[in-house]
């Protein structure tokens, strides 16, 4: 079986820059090695972690005893999905808990993905200890929050796309080569320029443009200005539904308002709406919704801006019942007609 060819290998076909990734983790995770070790890979939601678990268990499975991916966690906290292979039976969590003695002398290799919780965690790896894993076994985590990782031996993050990458991920997606179609490459950097490096988001609209007129681009692409794409937000969206009512009133606040300025600044104005900002903030930077500047200034990805942003929109039709406002026009209106409900922050 060891050398047989990876049973997955037609699914990294099409792959950009995955090879770069792997070679990376798997120095961290130091294969050769006799010790267990454990390896969390983060970032936000859309980045590419999934899809680079999978690529790591397609080459790395067949160096173990046994190996399994055990696979949308956050969806099924209590019976995850079984896409394992080979005699290690994980198909739920009871299974594995009678499995643990017996993996004590295994080298295996085990991928959680898609963990939201620290209970997920301890759950299927006791203590996190990995006292009943055979030596030289690996397991690796996959998530958005940082927080959930605090144990693990190695953190390896997962960044925004290049626009190059970005670009040849899209035309793999639209067109099936590496390059825009002749007349498309100026709607083709459009696109990308509004994607900022996120997978997801590529391959969504490579997908919804495909075999479709230039008409057609140039009317979705002035669509997506003002209505987000609606699986886009979706997965977005998770991490958002993940936060306290606090915590979302933050991120609401810096999506509206404060996106690009001082941190010291934005932590005064949010104490006094008694939001808890500093531990709200800390949270939202390990859930990769915010980021810090070396100038110390908050940042948010686009879409994530957008994301936000949308979720105020739906709120209400009517901007003057909804609880922040931002555009200039909207905040003229519903003040000069004297349209406020009460609730609405304007800036």
């Amino acid at each position: 079986m060891r050398k047989l060819p990876p049973r997955y290998q037609n699914q990294r076909k099409g792959l950009i820059g995955i090879e770069d990734h792997c070679k990376q983790i798997e120095s961290l995770l130091k294969i050769g090695s006799s010790e267990v070790k454990t390896l969390g890979i983060w970032g936000m939601g859309g980045i590419g972690k999934t899809t680079l678990a999978t690529t790591l268990y397609d080459k790395l499975s067949h160096k173990f005893e046994d190996a399994c991916f055990l696979a949308n966690l956050s969806e099924q906290s209590d019976k995850p999905k079984n896409r394992s292979f080979g005699n290690f039976d994980m198909a739920n969590l009871e299974q594995l808990d009678k499995n643990h003695s017996r993996l004590q002398d295994k080298k295996v290799l085990i991928i959680l993905d898609d963990v939201t919780t620290s209970e997920q965690l301890d759950k299927i790896i006791p203590d996190f200890d990995c006292d009943f894993l055979g030596p030289g076994s690996r397991v690796i985590v996959t998530t958005r929050d940082k927080q959930i990782l605090s144990r693990v031996d190695e953190i390896y993050p997962v960044g925004e796309w290049s626009f190059d990458k970005s670009l040849q991920l899209f035309c793999l997606t639209a067109f099936g080569e590496k390059q825009p179609n002749d007349g498309y490459a100026d709607l083709s950097r459009m696109v990308v320029s509004y994607c900022k490096g996120i997978p997801l988001a590529l391959k969504v609209l490579g997908a919804g443009f495909r075999s479709r007129s230039k008409e057609i681009w140039e009317c979705e692409l002035r669509k997506l200005q003002k209505i987000p794409n609606k699986e886009i937000h979706k997965v977005l969206k998770l991490s958002y539904d993940g936060l306290d009512r606090s915590e979302q009133d933050i991120f609401l606040d810096i999506a509206c308002f404060f996106k690009g300025r001082d941190r010291c600044w934005v932590t005064r104005v949010l104490e006094a709406f008694e939001f808890f900002p500093a531990p709200g903030i800390n949270i939202l930077l390990d859930k990769a919704l915010i980021t810090i500047s070396d100038s110390n200034l908050i940042l948010m990805h686009d879409l994530i801006q957008e994301m936000g942003r949308e979720i105020v929109h739906q709120e209400s039709k009517d901007p003057g019942r909804r609880t922040r406002l931002w555009r200039h026009e909207e905040v003229h209106d519903v003040l000069k007609y004297n349209k406020v409900n009460g609730r609405c922050n304007c800036l």
